[in-house]
């Protein structure tokens, strides 16, 4: 059953959207990081079948510092790593506190701009089993004109990453993905990256979709699966 959690974040509150099992014991998390349309219809179903699958769900709303009548579409813009990065920070201390969830189990996952917070988050956060990346894009500049950028955090990764992308994709295109790859390997970081020739950008979020993108989606779920059992196996 869907619910919502708030913790505070430098004096702004943060929503969080859960998803899970009702369990009585101690089990594996997921902090899931939504795509530019927020928590809507389609990251609630990604929810919905990783709770389905005994996996508690965490959707930080990231969106928390920007105003209200702003389009959940438009408030990317406003976005900054550092904030980013205390946001999913936040999200796990509430996971970590939670009696259902075991804190050496978390793994971090996300869709498009999802899938490059989930690279940043890896690389500057400690304490994850995993990440699962689906076609991030952006991931070679910063939010707020920091520093650093996610990519050059991916050298910081301490854990396995698998990533999902649509060779079609413009944002990542199959060259940023070359980038990713060759950077990620440079760095000794584990990663499998699976590449679908007749997918485009957000093949997961297509009803019906292409013969292509639902090739794609029902693949990648299948070795989404795979990899959390493996990496969060206790």
């Amino acid at each position: 059953m869907p619910t919502m959690a708030s913790v505070p974040v430098n004096g702004s509150l943060m929503d969080i959207y859960l998803d899970g099992p009702d369990r009585r014991t101690q089990g594996p998390a997921i902090v899931l990081m939504y795509h530019r349309d927020g928590i809507d219809a389609f990251t609630k179903r990604v929810a919905s079948k990783l709770a389905a699958a005994d996996y508690l769900v965490a959707v930080p709303d990231v969106s928390h510092r920007v105003a209200r009548d702003i389009p959940m579409a438009d408030r990317k813009k406003f976005f900054k790593d550092s904030e980013v990065v205390l946001d999913i920070r936040a999200a796990c201390d509430y996971l970590r506190g939670r009696p259902d969830v075991d804190k050496d189990r978390l793994v971090i996952m996300g869709h498009c701009m999802g899938g490059r917070m989930v690279l940043l988050g890896a690389g500057a956060l400690p304490g994850f089993k995993g990440a699962v990346v689906y076609y991030g894009g952006g991931v070679h500049l910063s939010w707020g004109s920091e520093a650093k950028t996610p990519f050059d955090m991916l050298r910081d990764i301490r854990v396995p990453v698998i990533g999902f992308f649509g060779n079609k994709d413009k944002n990542p295109s199959p060259e940023q993905v070359d980038r990713i790859d060759a950077e990620l390997t440079r760095h000794g970081v584990v990663h499998d990256f699976h590449r679908y020739d007749d997918a485009g950008h957000g093949f997961q979020n297509r009803t019906p979709g292409t013969p292509g993108e639902q090739m794609a989606a029902k693949d990648a779920w299948t070795k989404t699966f795979a990899f959390l059992e493996a990496v969060l196996r206790c």
